[in-house]
């Protein structure tokens, strides 16, 4: 009958219909687009409430990341840091505050390992003459290889790696990993640095003419002075001794303005008040001051003060 034969030419057409869009919606799920670039974020430094101990690490150190990513790194301390990839070949320079090639940002927002890239002063407050710092800086890695950087700050004491593999790579661990890392590692440094300034204050008497000026450790630094209050006779010479590490300065009175702090400037050698610089301190080498007068005497480093490295001496007659 005619109805009949419409009827199984509808159902038939509807059939093959069903055939064309069932394949291709599977084939739709079986070829869906790649994952888009992910974003990996790094935590630069730590510190202790009070700001006295800090972690000189990137929490964490490593992160593995594919072609195409972008890694974040967000300032975590009042510590001055960079994150700071060299070119090729090159080798790590002495820190310069006043080299603005060290300071602020340098190089394209994609690295793929063949020039120097810098983020500049990273930090959560202003900080010496640092009056500016980032808060935070992100690459997008183009090239596949395994890429160490630097705080140019703290050298070779703060070192990270971004291992690169191609697009598409599974990922050996998630974000959540990495912060459960970076945490356990910061409190690892945290921990070192308290017990070393622990130790420290132990060992030093709380009387005598000698003033550690910084402790610094592997991962840590205490930025304190190692006693903070010195009592002394008048005529007496008190040694401020830095360690290898952060830099830092004993300064009495007034700082120098600009690229002066970097030099001693005063006469240690008959202090009797008013404006005294030792300048960057060499670490191993004391810079001995002598007290021709009675008095309270404050002084600072001039880098960390803001995080609360102060002191005094007390001289008596």
């Amino acid at each position: 009958m005619p109805g009949k034969s419409l009827l199984r030419r509808l159902v038939l057409a509807a059939i093959s219909v069903t055939a064309l869009i069932v394949p291709a919606a599977l084939g739709s799920t079986a070829s869906a687009a790649p994952a888009p670039p992910a974003t990996w974020h790094v935590r630069v430094g730590a510190e202790t409430p009070d700001m006295a101990v800090a972690a000189m690490s990137f929490l964490p150190e490593n992160v593995w990341v594919n072609v195409g990513d972008t890694v974040h790194w967000t300032a975590n301390s009042a510590e001055p840091h960079t994150v700071t990839f060299l070119a090729p070949g090159t080798a790590l320079p002495d820190f310069n505050p006043f080299d603005p090639s060290q300071t602020a940002a340098q190089g394209s927002s994609v690295y793929d390992g063949t020039a120097y890239t810098n983020s500049g002063i990273v930090a959560t407050q202003p900080i010496f003459v640092f009056t500016n710092p980032a808060s935070s800086y992100h690459l997008t890695f183009a090239s596949v290889g395994d890429f160490t950087y630097y705080c140019l700050l703290h050298g070779t004491m703060m070192t990270g790696t971004v291992h690169v593999r191609p697009a598409g790579t599974a990922y050996p661990y998630t974000q959540q990993d990495y912060d459960r890392v970076g945490t356990h590692e910061a409190q690892a440094d945290l921990a070192n640095g308290r017990d070393a300034w622990r130790m420290a204050r132990q060992s030093h008497a709380t009387t005598g003419s000698s003033v550690l000026v910084g402790i610094d450790g592997e991962g840590f630094g205490v930025s304190r002075f190692v006693r903070d209050h010195t009592v002394v006779h008048l005529g007496a010479t008190v040694s401020f001794l830095a360690e290898p590490g952060a830099p830092h300065t004993v300064t009495f009175g007034q700082e120098p303005p600009g690229l002066a702090i970097l030099a001693p400037s005063g006469d240690p050698t008959h202090y009797a008040g008013g404006d005294l610089n030792s300048g960057f301190l060499t670490p191993g080498v004391p810079f001995d001051v002598t007290f021709t007068k009675a008095g309270l005497f404050h002084y600072i480093c001039a880098i960390h003060d803001g995080m609360g490295m102060v002191g005094d001496v007390l001289v008596v007659p």
